[in-house]
């Protein structure tokens, strides 16, 4: 495989991410209407794919390791895309939520895997080159998909923005059978043994350094999925935003990530990974203030909360590259496992904010969401502050 087929497939296999959130976006209002359920229902579309994800991250990185990455990309390619093909067609919200629950653990194959191809293929130095290629593609990509999801729903309806899905994944599993072979050098008959896995993941769980890492992704993470899957409803339903517009504002939001991004990479030259957690902190905080302190004025508007986000996502820019490599520098010999328990952390705080802002959702009221992201965000800055400050810094540095 050349280099330019090892992007394009990481590529793709990342791109399965933005697709199934971000495209579907705009797309919850409608089908609250369509099948008269209560927001905290719809919103299981969205936190259950979120959960699966995580959850069969914990083995599909084993599986990958004990039969290859190949057939590992395939299934976990027919599982999103059959999935997404089963929630189109789907006749109540509980075939649309048990559908989501199958792409999600598709998605999961298709992150792992990946991640894997670069590791097999490049020594680490080329690797991060491919990597940085690969997120230079999916940038525009991530901006440009709120968007396109508003189009598909306001002109041919929410079902095909899971269709969109399914085509997708028909399109890279026929790329992975014709073009892409087995890249794993030696498998390991023993990856799957649950014993010794998650003997592993214990002592990773234990350790100060993993657990300041993980609070402050989980916290970040939390806070960035709870406004997504949340705030179609408050814009589009209360404030009467267009769903095009409400998708410039999710794309707006993957502008200000990239900003961020930019921003990781000067700070820690000069700064360190710690310290540039630090100063992004005081982003994280700014953004907690914008949250909340208008909501207590009652004085709320989609500006207001499009900068609260924003700023956010700028933040988290910062902290969410170093947080991954946190989160895995004091395990050298388990990457892999410790970056999987870290995605199952990330998908249950995910989860639980979906949820908790489901079930607290109220008509015409921006109370739950802001005060709750609010308080989100400003337990990120504060952890960054302090229990990264302590634990975080990685031995190599």
């Amino acid at each position: 495989m050349g280099p330019a087929l090892v992007v394009t497939m990481v590529t793709l296999l990342t791109l399965a991410q933005p697709l199934a959130t971000d495209l579907y976006l705009t797309a919850l209002p409608a089908i609250r209407n369509e099948y008269g359920a209560p927001v905290s229902v719809v919103q299981l579309t969205l936190s259950v794919l979120v959960l699966s994800f995580g959850l069969s991250q914990l083995l599909w990185g084993p599986a990958a390791d004990r039969f290859g990455r190949r057939p590992v990309m395939l299934a976990g390619l027919v599982a999103y895309g059959g999935g997404a093909l089963i929630g189109a067609a789907a006749p109540t919200i509980e075939v649309l939520i048990g559908a989501r629950a199958v792409q999600g653990i598709g998605h999961a194959a298709c992150m792992v895997c990946a991640r894997a191809l670069v590791r097999d293929l490049f020594k680490p130095q080329q690797g991060t080159h491919v990597m940085a290629q690969a997120m230079s593609l999916l940038a525009p990509a991530t901006m440009a998909i709120p968007v396109i999801g508003a189009f598909i729903t306001q002109y041919l309806g929410w079902r095909a923005t899971l269709l969109a899905m399914t085509l997708f994944a028909l399109a890279t599993l026929t790329l992975v059978v014709l073009r892409i072979p087995e890249t794993v050098a030696m498998r390991q008959p023993d990856a799957l043994n649950l014993r010794q896995l998650f003997r592993t993941y214990g002592r990773i769980a234990r350790n100060p350094s993993f657990l300041s890492w993980t609070a402050l992704n989980c916290t970040g993470y939390a806070a960035i999925f709870g406004f997504f899957s949340s705030s179609a409803y408050l814009f589009i339903e209360t404030y009467g935003v267009a769903r095009i517009n409400f998708g410039l504002v999710i794309g707006g939001a993957s502008v200000a990530y990239l900003a961020g991004t930019f921003l990781c990479r000067r700070w820690i030259a000069r700064l360190g990974i710690t310290g540039s957690v630090r100063r992004a902190a005081w982003m994280a905080l700014a953004a907690a203030v914008i949250f909340i302190v208008p909501q207590l004025a009652n004085a709320h508007t989609p500006v207001t909360l499009t900068a609260a986000l924003w700023l956010m996502l700028l933040a988290y820019g910062v902290h969410q590259p170093c947080g991954h490599v946190g989160q895995a520098s004091a395990f050298p010999l388990n990457a892999g496992a410790a970056s999987a328990l870290g995605g199952f952390s990330f998908a249950a705080a995910a989860f639980l904010s979906g949820t908790w802002l489901g079930l607290m959702f109220k008509p015409g009221s921006s109370a739950v969401l802001a005060l709750s992201i609010g308080l989100l965000s400003a337990a990120t800055g504060i952890i960054a502050l302090t229990l990264v400050q302590r634990h975080g810094k990685p031995p190599a540095l």
